[in-house]
């Protein structure tokens, strides 16, 4: 009926007419923004994604380590079986002076953390609010423990050598700012990854016995289409079946009751097959 209208009035057809166009201008320019924008919003998700993150920090330490000289050898990502399953390692380096693992944590901000605690947190500015600043918090694994795990089911693979030198050390990126304890191990940031390596100049293992451990890691390497994503799948159940006993009162590591104590560091709860087992987690 508006348009039969608008064609008996040659002034209102001009003006619906200039009205309709100007809707379908409108209506083109949401569209071409909305192709424009969606693709945008996606890139940013994937890029933005823990794996993403996580492999660009890897990549950034792997080129660190081509810098190292010729007598160190550099393998990067390396999944190795274990008696439970597999587990994945970053970067191990093969030297004279001892097997280098590298666990690479391509996180920023404060980084709090005790090398006996279970877990670590991560503490990153926010926005900022009227009252001031607003803060974000994430919890992890402690990687050093995580990284203890790959030492070991490094050393059972290598163990036709002998009680060889394995090194851990975890290394997180130039924008984390480190507040930790951890007099007993190695934790950097990677900007003295190299340095840190290169402060190892024991000889302990032959050149030729450095060839050899590096290809038997090579050989024990799984690289068979879908373990790396079965690794993943298998970590995931892990954590829920982590969760799921911490919350219903049992150690995740030994099956024994959880108990509530107090420390110097404030209240926790720790395995009560202590001191076999030295689970803790704080409250």
């Amino acid at each position: 009926m508006l348009i039969l209208w608008a064609v008996k009035d040659k002034k209102s057809f001009t003006t619906f007419a200039k009205y309709i166009r100007i809707l379908v201008i409108d209506m083109i320019s949401l569209i071409l923004l909305a192709c424009i924008l969606l693709p945008l919003i996606t890139l940013k998700s994937w890029i933005s994604s823990p794996k993403n993150i996580g492999r660009r920090g890897e990549k950034c330490v792997a080129g660190k380590l081509n810098w190292l000289p010729k007598e160190y050898i550099t393998l990067n990502d390396i999944l190795l079986p274990t008696k439970y399953g597999t587990t994945q390692i970053d970067h191990i380096v093969a030297s004279p002076y001892g097997v280098f693992v590298i666990e690479t944590k391509n996180y920023k901000g404060w980084i709090f953390g005790h090398e006996n605690s279970e877990e670590w947190k991560q503490s990153l500015l926010g926005k900022k609010r009227f009252w001031g600043w607003s803060s974000e918090q994430h919890k992890f694994r402690n990687p050093i423990r995580q990284n203890a795990a790959h030492a070991r089911a490094l050393k059972a693979i290598l163990k036709e050598f002998g009680d060889i030198t394995i090194i851990p050390i975890v290394v997180f990126s130039n924008s984390a700012e480190l507040k930790i304890t951890t007099p007993n191990h190695i934790v950097i940031n990677w900007c003295n990854l190299r340095s840190a390596i290169k402060s190892f100049r024991h000889q302990c293992i032959s050149r030729e016995d450095v060839q050899r451990i590096v290809d038997r890691i090579s050989s024990s390497n799984i690289i068979t289409e879908g373990s790396r994503e079965e690794h993943i799948r298998n970590i995931q159940v892990g954590q829920q079946n982590r969760e799921l006993a911490i919350a219903n009162g049992i150690c995740p590591k030994c099956g024994s009751n959880l108990v509530k104590r107090k420390g110097r560091y404030g209240r926790f709860i720790g395995c009560s097959n202590y001191p076999q087992c030295n689970f803790t987690q704080k409250l």
